[in-house]
């Protein structure tokens, strides 16, 4: 079973674990390394963003999910967000996808949370996504 954690919610004794985690699955900062990402997630703020999400099944990371929503602030992540959910489950994928949707349409992106709505759609119609046998 899958579970989506926010950054704050990890124990603080296991935070570098998790970011050192990030290159196995294959994210690596725009700018950077573990220290740098640190930093910039520390500063996650609840109801706002950036905010950072992880999927772990059991103790394994699997996935990530980086709601930014500022593409200039934050040198490490310069995206408005970021994540592999195009390798998860789609039971995952949703989940993951309504962060997205909620997150944006929250700052007032009403273009990129419709836009993420059609991403989710295609995916149900199975355009542009992997195999459940591929996910991870």
């Amino acid at each position: 079973m899958e579970r989506i954690i926010n950054y704050r919610d990890i124990p603080t004794d296991k935070k570098n674990d998790v970011l050192n985690a990030l290159e196995q699955i294959g994210f690596f900062p725009a700018y950077g390394g573990v220290k740098t990402m640190q930093r910039v997630m520390e500063k996650s703020v609840p109801g706002s963003g950036p905010q950072f999400y992880f999927v772990f099944r059991e103790d394994k990371l699997i996935g990530y999910n980086f709601l930014i929503g500022d593409t200039k602030r934050y040198k490490a992540f310069p995206w408005l967000a970021i994540s592999n959910i195009d390798e998860q489950k789609m039971v995952v994928r949703e989940e993951m996808m309504g962060m997205q949707v909620a997150f944006f349409e929250k700052l007032g992106m009403q273009d990129m949370a419709n836009h993420c709505v059609r991403l989710m759609e295609d995916y149900r119609k199975e355009i542009g996504k992997r195999k459940e046998s591929d996910s991870r």
